[in-house]
């Protein structure tokens, strides 16, 4: 039997681990999919998955109705604010009347809204209906907390985003200073507010526009305020807040940022600051007192 020196055999399993293939790196970590959706991203696909509709000669409050039966989805009215348009949504100036076949359901609300200059946002797990204007501001106002330890704000920013369902834009002209970290730890506190200051942090400011949150340099923000095609939304937008929480400060309406919307009809509400509770019988009170000290400085006959 021909032998094979022990050094041949050294080199040849030398080159047979020359010729095998290295072990394959460890591929990169992947998001867990299986995390459950926020209520947001539950609510968006709702919004995008395809109806058939038929509704004939109903009130605007019996059209959401059936849209909310049909669909499943928690539509809210915003009923001060449509009164302050001068009709209500059980009287509205004309009636729905709509037939439409495999849309989506965003696309009928829109069909069934926009002859009433109405619009929609989604706030946590509801669809409130309203105005251009407060559409933005109840989106802008609703409660988050945020926990975040050296993120680059344009995460943190995309993360907000994709658990409000808020329209936040990033300039891309200021990546850069997006790319810096920041750190906020906050409970309960409106959206508009955790943006702007961690905006703060980056160097950046939020300017809204529309129903949208920008975000951009500091020196553009200032400039883009003082657009009055910009500015003049804005203030329609105070004046809307104001009025708003006058209207639900009654006894009939429900707060900003409680369970529901609703509210008595415009010019019932008393005219007195947020969060300040008025006795229904403090100015019958009053009224005997006023009349009393005017009788006590009359001069006697």
């Amino acid at each position: 039997m021909h032998m094979v020196p022990a050094c041949w055999q050294t080199l040849a399993v030398g080159a047979v681990l020359a010729l095998s293939p290295a072990p394959a790196p460890a591929a990169p970590a992947v998001p867990n999919k299986d995390a459950p959706a926020s209520p947001v991203e539950k609510l968006r696909k709702d919004l995008d998955k395809p109806i058939t509709l038929k509704i004939a000669k109903q009130s605007l409050s019996a059209a959401v109705e059936m849209l909310r039966k049909q669909t499943k989805i928690n539509f809210i009215l915003d009923v001060p604010v449509i009164q302050q348009l001068g009709f209500t949504p059980d009287q509205p100036p004309s009636p729905v009347d709509v037939d439409l076949k495999d849309v989506k359901v965003r696309t009928a609300l829109r069909s069934i809204l926009s002859p009433y200059n109405l619009s929609f946002a989604p706030v946590g797990d509801t669809v409130v209906i309203t105005t251009d204007e407060m559409a933005m501001f109840r989106q802008m106002r609703q409660r988050v907390s945020v926990d975040l330890e050296k993120t680059p704000f344009a995460d943190a920013l995309k993360q907000i985003s994709r658990q409000t369902g808020a329209n936040l834009i990033l300039d891309t002209r200021v990546e850069k200073d997006a790319a810096a970290k920041v750190s906020l730890q906050m409970e309960d506190v409106p959206l508009e507010t955790a943006v702007r200051l961690l905006a703060e942090m980056a160097g950046l400011k939020p300017v809204r526009v529309g129903n949208v949150l920008f975000v951009t340099g500091k020196a553009n923000a200032n400039e883009m305020r003082n657009d009055p095609d910009i500015a003049q939304p804005n203030q329609n937008l105070i004046n809307q807040q104001q009025q708003l929480l006058q209207l639900q400060l009654n006894g009939n309406g429900i707060p900003f940022g409680g369970a529901g919307i609703g509210g008595a009809p415009p010019g019932v509400a008393p005219a007195v600051p947020p969060g300040v509770i008025q006795d229904p019988g403090e100015k019958e009170e009053k009224a005997p007192k006023d009349e009393s000290a005017k009788e006590d400085k009359s001069p006697a006959k």
